[in-house]
């Protein structure tokens, strides 16, 4: 149907300063406005979609930073760093800087004859994460399981250590001996753990598994004292290698911030 340059005047009358009417149709003139329009249109809606976009939050954040508070509290001071390749699978990279925890080394002495506490070093460790599909969506609480491999490099210092013995009078003595020690520990760990979510940014995480540590332990005697209860010191210079395996249970707590 054709339409007279007056009709077109009339209701495209705010057009007039971009368009000059020369034809007698005005359809060429409702196809241009119409794409002029449409083409705005769609210009400031996917502004606003690319906007809003941005500043939706994610299903999960990528990376996480956290610190074991369970290692902290004992000897070692641990972070780690998380990266997710998608919404179930995670990568964790951790390393610890192990020091004398004097107030366990004294507890130790009580109970146990070991020289654990008086250890230095680091460590180094690598798990894979696969977190389990949760059954409810609004549950703040994430499974997951994990194999991991750990590396512990430890020392001590040269200093006296004793050791319990009794004579054949069932008198109690202390053998004392002065040396220093190293040990490479390799450990392959399995781990199940939890993550509570309060919110996007902060979660606890708590684990708990099995390992199998083997080790290698280079130890160098350099005095002894046979019987304390003599002032006998006699020079040894002994040194023993020795590589022994053993299981390993392994439970801690996390202070998780994503981001």
């Amino acid at each position: 149907m054709m339409l007279s340059p007056f009709i077109c005047h009339i209701f495209f009358e705010d057009l007039q300063p971009h368009f000059h009417f020369r034809s007698t149709t005005c359809l060429p003139y409702l196809t241009r406005m119409f794409t002029q329009r449409f083409s705005i249109i769609l210009f400031v809606f996917g502004l606003i979609s690319s906007l809003a976009s941005a500043q939706e939050a994610p299903v999960y954040r990528k990376n996480a930073i956290s610190i074991n508070v369970t290692r902290c509290a004992t000897n070692e001071i641990s972070l780690s760093y998380e990266h997710r390749f998608s919404v179930r699978r995670a990568i964790e990279f951790n390393a610890g800087l192990i020091y004398v925890n004097d107030g366990l080394q004294e507890f130790a002495k009580d109970w146990v004859n070991t020289q654990v506490f008086y250890e230095h070093g680091f460590a180094a460790r690598v798990y894979y994460k696969i977190f389990k599909k949760p059954e409810d969506d609004k549950t703040k609480w994430r499974d997951y399981i994990s194999p991991g491999i750990s590396y512990k490099y430890l020392y001590y210092n040269k200093q006296w250590f004793e050791n319990e013995k009794t004579d054949d009078k069932g008198q109690v003595y202390h053998e004392r001996l002065y040396q220093h020690r190293f040990r490479d520990k390799y450990s392959l760990e399995f781990l199940w753990g939890k993550v509570y979510e309060m919110n996007q940014t902060m979660a606890f995480e708590f684990y708990y598994g099995a390992g199998l540590t083997g080790t290698i332990s280079d130890r160098f005697v350099i005095y002894k004292q046979p019987d304390d209860r003599e002032p006998e010191i006699i020079t040894v210079e002994e040194y023993d290698n020795s590589f022994y395996v053993r299981p390993s249970l392994l439970v801690g707590a996390k202070l998780r911030i994503s981001f």
